[in-house]
């Protein structure tokens, strides 16, 4: 190339006035000896194409992965925004005890005129509301089976116990296991055979190491009687047979009953107590009327 510029040089420069037109590309092809290979159009054409395919291939196959990303990202906002919402169900008893069965396997029997509310999928803890009475069978679980009670929490791993609310007051009647009675914070354990009853007036509760044998009654049927005042004795009796007793006089309520019954009847119980007491009862309807001497 060097030499190639001073023949340009010597040959150009040796007039006293160069052309204005001169072009110094063409005197180059047209002086200077290039050792090009001669080009193949056909396959200039091939690479260029091949270059071409590869980029279009590359852009598409971003383009598909940017697309996927679109779909996914729409998808879970709208599962987000419109997730299903859980079912809470409630299930109420009336004259007959029910038992209902729990999303996780445990049991609850309701007595009469209770109710169960809980969601149909249990989430991280297993929550229930509770009205009236009820007898659960609670299946072991790392996830706290928590039970509301008017506001008391009940809260439980694994265990079966009763409990029972009213308008004044919570009982908690443990029948197997360790369950944890709460209420604003304040914790109070309560073991097997042992009975917890929260005050709703004084907010306090109570341990009790004695209960009555007849707490779990109104489930299976037995009843135990030993030396029991009678207003006792229809008291438990009336819960389980779903019926109203009205005695005749104040007295009958101090007269003592010893007696057993194991899931007998309601008429076969009246004549029983008709004979040791020496009363008469009569029946309208589900009211039963005690009278007599008594004791």
């Amino acid at each position: 190339m060097a030499n190639d510029l001073k023949v340009y040089n010597h040959l150009k420069y040796q007039q006293d006035t160069p052309d204005e037109g001169d072009n110094f590309v063409e005197f180059l092809f047209e002086n200077t000896e290039l050792d090009v290979p001669p080009l193949d159009e056909t396959e200039a054409w091939k690479n260029l194409q091949g270059k071409i395919n590869r980029s279009s291939s590359s852009n598409f196959s971003w383009t598909k992965i940017a697309a996927a990303i679109a779909i996914l990202t729409t998808l879970s906002i709208s599962f987000l925004l419109h997730k299903p919402s859980v079912e809470t169900l409630h299930i109420a008893s009336s004259e007959s005890n029910i038992s209902v069965t729990f999303p996780d396997g445990s049991v609850g029997i309701l007595n009469t005129n209770s109710s169960f509310s809980y969601p149909e999928i249990f989430g991280d803890s297993r929550d229930v509301v509770l009205e009236g009475e009820a007898y659960f069978d609670i299946k072991k679980s790392s996830k706290p089976f928590v039970i509301d009670v008017n506001g008391v929490d009940v809260k439980v791993l694994g265990t079966a116990f009763n409990l029972v609310t009213d308008d004044n007051e919570v009982r908690l009647y443990v029948d197997r296991g360790l369950v944890a009675f709460s209420r604003d914070g304040i914790e109070t354990k309560v073991s097997a055979g042992n009975e917890a009853v929260f005050s709703k007036t004084d907010n306090t509760v109570e341990l009790k190491e004695v209960v009555s044998p007849n707490i779990m009654s109104w489930r299976n049927g037995v009843f135990n009687f030993d030396n029991t005042p009678l207003d006792q004795v229809l008291a438990d009796l009336s819960e389980f047979y779903n019926v109203e007793f009205q005695l005749s006089t104040e007295k009958l309520k101090s007269c003592k009953i010893s007696a057993s019954f194991n899931n007998q009847p309601l008429k076969e119980v009246l004549v029983t107590l008709s004979s040791i007491l020496d009363v008469k009862t009569s029946t309208i309807q589900k009211t039963i009327k005690i009278s007599g001497q008594g004791c």
